[in-house]
């Protein structure tokens, strides 16, 4: 029988327990050694060389059990030990290094306890996954939990260093990975049926395969804790939140716009040159639900990101509007004007019905008196004329006392202490382009504010917005609030009379009310990404089944920036082109752009022509695609604004239904009429 015996080396001849003695013996010298070293050498005055002795033999002992650990579960010992054992055995292991990176930080220097931290952490996942090298149906679980136990130690460790910044950044890198992967794994096994299920669930894989998909994954799961640190502790807390609110989500959509591109088309382009796709479409699978499945891969994907990086994004917004606010004003501003949902109420004429009956008779006796003024576009005129006086109604001169009348303001009354009267006045012919407007208010016919029996005027910059908090209280039973505004402004030096008081309409005399919370605007906001970004999917879809790779991408992102920026590149348009089609009927546009093009042809200024094409085919594109802008949900939650129910079914409409509908027939059209034995690459 001793002929037979394993002679591979102390680990695995002779008794069990002769290994882990052998060690754990080692480990006792090491530290003896250092510890009685340090001593004499202490007692010898040289404390720079016993501390060189003492950090020696605390990296020689962690090395020696970490190797010793590794050694001994990847030995034919560990088979003898149960998943439970080892579990204990490598957290006990963490937690001594932890507590060695501890000391390491306390007695000798914070970089090296951080170090040593990083290397308590590492090991979990390393030896995990060695130890359960015989136990594969636990091993990526286990490995996984102890990466996580190891990540968790490490972000104790630097909170209670204090490094909170970067305690958080690696906790939410790692906590976001992990819960993009599991998320991954859930939608795999959803998706573990056939047909476009089957298709779907290659797209879920893609997603962490391909490099341009990867990279972008990796920025997206960066930025978001990073985000934070880039905002100045200087600045009012208000506008940090409103910053982080509005580029976390921003650019969420912006990563996961361009992840959808170059997913959707590299995942069809990708069969189509790889062959591939002739081994899937030979199954019992027709054209039309490929495509689906390859939509509806994207569309989970999509799904998953918007919610994980959701999670974060409220987590870290919930955790910057805890900070010290710069003021106690800046704390109400952040918790009544950010993190809320509130709607605008616009004011109505005191007259009614009987103010819009007055106007169109005043038009009515214009248009006889002055007929040749309507004849080119009646309607579009009488539409001036109504806007001209809308505008009077918002003029407040030196001898006049606007009222201003705001219903439907119970709900209000019952639920919120105050109602917040949003104003942006400019003193028009002041001469200034930010001149101080005096005026005097009065709410229900109260004057207001009124301090010590003095009625207090109101001075405010000009052409700048401002936000005035008024009591619910002041509202009447029937849920009406009546605001006068009397013009107190100065009479200017080389001026005769008090400047006039201007105010915007529409965002410049309003109030706001408050009738949701913060959480519900901001998941009705991840729904409208998501909406758009299921558009996106199907825009890239639809480009592979007529492109090549590249030329589908550009087109995809063509449509992405039109999309998202339908109002910038219409301005831009207008700008290159000189042609200002604001007010114009499609008619008027037409006919500006034919003699505009015959005139140029006419005087040889072909480039001239050219730019008159070019706009009328933008202009087409940009009509074509849907807006996004019409569904600016991120600046709505940044500024505490509620996403209205009818804006989101809108979007659901428009954007989560119509446009995929129509992009999938034409999708469906143009992969059954390709020839897939040839690559359009």
């Amino acid at each position: 029988m001793a002929a037979n015996r394993h002679t591979s080396g102390a680990l695995d001849g002779g008794s069990s327990w002769r290994p882990a003695v052998f060690f754990a013996g080692v480990l006792a010298g090491i530290i003896a050694a250092s510890v009685a070293a340090g001593w004499l050498l202490d007692a010898q005055a040289a404390p720079t060389v016993a501390t060189a002795v003492r950090l020696a033999g605390l990296v020689a002992a962690i090395g020696w059990t970490f190797f010793g650990v590794s050694t001994l579960l990847g030995s034919r010992l560990a088979t003898d030990v149960g998943p439970a054992t080892r579990a204990a055995l490598l957290s006990a292991l963490l937690a001594g290094g932890s507590g060695l990176a501890e000391l390491a930080a306390q007695k000798l220097s914070l970089p090296l306890g951080v170090v040593l931290q990083l290397a308590a952490a590492a090991a979990p996942g390393l030896l995990f996954w060695r130890a359960f090298k015989a136990a594969p149906q636990h091993r990526w679980l286990a490995t996984a939990v102890g990466g996580l136990a190891g990540t968790g130690f490490l972000v104790w460790f630097l909170a209670r260093q204090g490094l909170s910044a970067a305690a958080i950044t690696i906790g939410a890198v790692v906590a976001i990975t992990a819960a993009f992967l599991a998320g991954l794994s859930l939608l795999r096994a959803i998706l573990s049926g056939s047909g476009w299920a089957a298709v779907a669930r290659t797209v879920v894989d893609e997603a962490i395969r391909m490099r341009a998909a990867l990279v972008l994954l990796i920025l997206l799961v960066l930025s978001l804790p990073l985000l934070p640190l880039l905002l100045d502790s200087g600045e009012r807390l208000e506008y940090r939140v409103q910053f982080l609110l509005t580029w976390a989500i921003g650019s969420t959509t912006l990563l996961l716009g361009l992840l959808n591109v170059f997913l959707g088309c590299g995942s069809l382009s990708g069969d189509i040159d790889s062959n591939r796709i002739h081994m899937t479409l030979t199954k019992p699978l027709g054209r039309p639900e490929y495509l689906l499945g390859k939509w509806a891969g994207l569309v989970a994907v999509n799904a998953l990101l918007v919610v994980v990086a959701g999670i974060g994004i409220y987590s870290f917004t919930r955790l910057l509007a805890l900070s010290e606010p710069t003021s106690q004003g800046d704390r109400y501003a952040v918790d009544e004007q950010v993190l809320t949902a509130r709607q605008s109420v616009r004011p109505t004429h005191p007259s009614g019905d009987a103010y819009a009956r007055e106007v169109e008779t005043v038009i009515d006796e214009l248009e006889k008196d002055l007929p040749d003024a309507f004849t080119r576009d009646r309607q579009g005129t009488r539409q001036n004329i109504r806007e001209q006086y809308f505008r009077k109604w918002h003029t407040i001169t030196p001898d006049k006392v606007s009222e201003y009348v705001f219903s439907g303001l119970g709900h209000a009354k019952k639920t919120s202490p105050i109602v917040h009267f949003r104003i942006r006045p400019y003193g028009e012919g002041s001469g200034y382009d930010r001149a101080d407007v005096s005026f005097a208010l009065w709410v229900n016919g109260r004057p207001f504010p009124y301090r010590d029996g003095e009625h207090l005027p109101y001075t405010l910059a000009g052409q700048t917005t401002h936000t005035i908090d008024i009591p619910t209280e002041a509202i009447d039973d029937k849920g009406v609030l009546r605001l006068t505004i009397a013009n107190k402004n100065l009479v200017l030096p080389g001026a005769t009379r008090p400047t006039t008081i201007a105010l915007v309409p529409g965002k410049g005399l309003e109030l706001l009310e408050r009738i949701g919370s913060f959480g519900q605007n901001y998941l009705k906001c991840l729904f409208v990404v998501w909406l758009k970004l299921a558009m996106i999917a199907a825009v890239a879809i639809t480009s592979a089944t007529f492109l090549g790779f590249p030329m589908a991408v550009l087109l995809s992102l063509m449509i992405f920036v039109s999309a998202f920026g339908s109002g910038f590149v219409g301005d831009s348009l207008e700008l290159y082109t000189g042609m200002d089609s604001a007010s114009a009927t499609v008619r008027d546009m037409a006919e500006l752009r034919y003699y505009s093009f015959y005139d140029f042809l006419k005087k040889g200024e072909y480039w001239e022509a050219f730019k008159v094409i070019m706009a009328v085919v933008g202009e087409l594109f940009v009509k074509v695609i849907p807006s996004f802008d019409r569904y600016d949900a991120v600046t709505a939650v940044a500024t505490g604004m509620n996403v209205s129910v009818w804006t989101v079914l809108e979007c659901v409409l428009r954007v989560g239904l119509l446009a995929p509908v129509v992009l999938g027939l034409l999708a469906w059209f143009c992969f059954e009429q390709r020839d897939l034995v040839r690559s359009n690459t």
